[in-house]
């Protein structure tokens, strides 16, 4: 929890951070919508499992160049990067379009203070709440969310997301699992 921290000065821009392989995970529709609505984006992530050749990897940087200024591309981040670009976004933009089942990314962002703008979609239908974010399915809500985000404060969603997720609640419930399977039991 120490490592996240709220940032000294919000930015402006939004923040993609995800696989940028994977279709579900959203990044074209991010670029979409930072073009139709008009705002800068960073995009941050990679190919974790290296799905991606040589050329891929080429023809990946080459696309990245060719968006406008408006767009950054940062590639894998993690530590201090990644915590950096965290903190300091407008807002975590995650339009994802799967049923993802636990969002960690946008967990860390609350925690850094960053307010998540996401689709209902997987554990984060559950995970982000009215004191962290907003959630959008149509472009319509997704500008409406853009606007309603600024309402929530840095501190306030950081309180929200340590007080739901804990460290010591998630090392418990594992304990419990391992304990279970330990005595026999058969989990579906």
């Amino acid at each position: 929890m120490d490592a996240y921290r709220l940032a000294d000065r919000k930015g402006e821009r939004l923040l993609f951070l995800g696989g940028i392989a994977r279709a579900g995970k959203g990044l074209n529709r991010a670029v979409d919508l930072a073009k139709k609505f008009n705002f800068e984006l960073d995009i941050a992530g990679g190919s974790r499992w290296k799905l991606l050749g040589r050329s891929q990897t080429r023809k990946e940087s080459l696309f990245f160049k060719s968006l406008s200024p408006r767009y950054r591309f940062h590639g894998t981040v993690d530590g201090e990067e990644k915590l950096r670009l965290l903190g300091e976004a407008y807002a975590f933009l995650n339009p994802i379009s799967w049923a993802e089942p636990f969002g960690m990314a946008a967990v860390e962002a609350m925690l850094c203070g960053t307010p998540v703008l996401t689709t209902p979609c997987g554990a984060l239908a559950e995970t982000v709440d009215a004191d962290s974010g907003r959630f959008f399915e149509t472009d319509d809500e997704f500008a409406h969310g853009l606007n309603e985000i600024n309402s929530i404060s840095a501190r306030t969603c950081r309180e929200s997301a340590a007080e739901r997720f804990p460290i010591q609640k998630a090392a418990t419930a594992y304990l419990e699992l391992y304990k279970r399977i330990l005595d026999g039991e058969v989990l579906p």
